[in-house]
């Protein structure tokens, strides 16, 4: 694998994440911010649309990050034991710093008893996601300490078909569960009052981005491709997401309506919904890899920092939107005003994510110099 092929599909990802991270801030800020007015008009509703992409998004971008990693190993000759572990400690990093936002935010906002310490959100999720694909997935093929494809493509598999398939019937069980072992179990199903975002059936959407990210590789080798997957590659995988989309989420609505009950995950109809879901963020990996080859090198250079600096951004725009830092905006704003603040909230999350880079650019220098 050549290096450029290698930087190419790896800003792709990159580039594609950081698009989900400017659509992520735009919709919190949005929905925090504007007032019963606004939330009236067509822009408003146009914002919602958009907010559907990012959480697929991140998903799906960690799955493909992983194999995107796997195939480095493989062309490396690493050992698969060493790549598991480095991927393992960085979901239990990601999933440790989920529970200290959660922790940071009750002592700002204000708690309403445990469960808002144990609040299984987007971090958690993610960093779990990985942490499971990483201890089944990433196994040594049978002749030797190399990482076998095939042993990610089957856990992959596995985790893209199995936690959807019994979302309605875990949930409908994990509904019953109060008290402190839903505290854990909420991590992993839909616990009342903890889960906001449960593995099953989410995880589902990493489990996804690894056959994805496996995929285009595989085209990426076939073809000999130094400009990462060919166009008409990703124009008909985005052609397909859009169909995926629009099929499924009628199928979600007609099945809502049919059934006379409202759409939660232990209606069966979350099948269809978190299908239609991951079509959304498959969009976005699409239209990330599309894209990358003809932005602007300042444009690229800004989605690359954002992308690969997601989480601060993550984590430094949410009080602004929805803590006490937002209070003064707090359903306040009509469209036109929000957008002011919206743009603003996107150039300090971006500046929070350069402020991360220059300071662990430093430190690596005075390591350096000190070595």
């Amino acid at each position: 694998m050549s290096t450029s092929l290698k930087l190419a599909r790896v800003e792709g990802v990159d580039v594609a994440r950081g698009l989900a991270s400017a659509i992520m801030i735009q919709g919190h800020a949005y929905d925090g911010w504007v007032d019963a007015e606004g939330k009236t008009t067509a822009a408003y509703g146009f914002t919602r649309v958009l907010g559907t992409l990012p959480l697929p998004s991140f998903l799906l971008l960690s799955g493909a990050a992983i194999a995107l990693r796997a195939e480095a190993a493989i062309a490396k000759g690493e050992d698969a034991s060493e790549v598991r572990r480095a991927l393992l400690r960085r979901g239990f990093e990601i999933l440790v710093i989920g529970y200290v936002v959660n922790a940071i935010s009750a002592l700002m906002d204000g708690w309403e008893g445990p469960e808002t310490f144990f609040r299984a959100d987007v971090l958690p999720l993610i960093g779990l996601s990985i942490a499971v694909i990483a201890a089944v997935g990433l196994r040594a093929s049978g002749a030797g300490k190399g990482l076998s494809r095939r042993a990610l493509v089957i856990a992959a598999s596995v985790i893209a078909v199995v936690p959807v398939i019994v979302c309605p019937w875990v949930s409908a069980w994990s509904h019953t569960i109060d008290g402190p072992a839903g505290w854990i179990l909420g991590l992993f199903a839909d616990v009342p009052g903890v889960t906001r975002m449960p593995f099953i059936p989410l995880a589902s959407w990493a489990g996804v981005g690894v056959l994805l990210g496996l995929g285009l590789a595989h085209v990426n080798r076939a073809e000999r491709s130094v400009a990462g997957a060919p166009t008409r590659v990703l124009l008909l995988l985005l052609v397909i997401a859009v169909a995926m989309a629009v099929g499924f989420t009628q199928l979600t609505r007609v099945w809502v309506e049919a059934s006379g009950r409202a759409l939660d995950r232990t209606h069966p109809a979350v099948i269809a919904n978190a299908i239609e879901l991951v079509a959304r963020g498959t969009i976005v990996l699409a239209v990330g890899a599309l894209m990358t080859p003809h932005l602007p090198e300042r444009v690229r250079a800004v989605l690359l920092r954002l992308g690969r600096g997601s989480l601060v951004a993550y984590v430094f725009h949410v009080p602004f939107c929805y803590g006490a830092l937002g209070l003064p905006l707090r359903d306040r704003l009509s469209m036109t005003e929000a957008t002011v603040f919206v743009v603003l909230l996107e150039v300090a999350s971006y500046g929070a994510v350069w402020a991360r880079d220059a300071w662990r650019d430093r430190r690596l220098r005075a390591r350096t110099t000190a070595e």
